[in-house]
């Protein structure tokens, strides 16, 4: 059994956001828990359980969590050893910095969700983070085209319809691709994002998306 674990200090939160990061060649635990203590010496059970593989997990308690210390228990080994690059914990939504798995979007409109990825989105279709915290200025979107030509990724503000803060040119079909645009203007703060479709049929699947400077 492999643990990790943080101490001393206060929080109050109810998420924490393991980051393997993007480059560590297929490093990430593939199953973790989460526990807390005040004391560390007591724990009780795990807050969160989590069984998914991406670059960025989140252990969601089931509410405002407050303790002092945190253990990360790896439940699920790959086949490499994990690697933990960054450990956040949060209050509110998500930070847009990180990497937002598709898969664990608040909601979507029109698509369905895989294990690692969405379905195909068609014209309309949209891909929703509620109170996500923004800070940068670039988005990047890991896509699978399905479209030919004249298609794209509309990132929305707090709404399907909400302004327009960025648009990623989609095209050619069957490979999964990195697209990066600078953001219309730069967003700070906490907005629900939506990645909204556009096209004349099938635009693309969607991995992740962040935003940083």
């Amino acid at each position: 059994m492999n643990l990790l674990r943080c101490r001393a200090f206060e929080f109050c939160e109810n998420r924490l956001s393991l980051d393997a990061g993007r480059d560590t060649g297929g490093q990430q635990p593939y199953g973790f828990t989460v526990s807390v203590s005040r004391d560390g010496t007591h724990w009780g059970e795990p807050l969160a359980r989590v069984s998914d593989r991406s670059f960025t997990q989140d252990a969601v308690f089931p509410g405002q969590t407050t303790a002092r210390y945190v253990r990360i228990t790896l439940t699920a080994s790959g086949p490499t050893p994990w690697v933990v690059n960054d450990i956040r914990l949060y209050g509110d939504g998500p930070d847009a910095a990180s990497t937002l798995q598709a898969e664990r979007a608040t909601s979507v409109g029109g698509v369905e969700r895989g294990t690692a990825a969405t379905g195909v989105l068609g014209s309309g279709n949209w891909v929703a983070f509620r109170k996500a915290n923004i800070g940068g200025k670039h988005l990047t979107v890991r896509l699978d085209p399905a479209c030919a030509r004249a298609c794209s990724f509309q990132l929305r503000l707090d709404a399907p319809d909400g302004p327009v803060a960025a648009v990623v040119p989609v095209t050619g079909n069957g490979d999964w691709q990195e697209q990066s645009v600078p953001l219309k203007r730069e967003v700070t703060g906490a907005h629900d994002l939506y990645l909204v479709a556009k096209g004349m049929g099938r635009v693309a699947a969607l991995d992740w998306l962040t935003i940083r400077p």
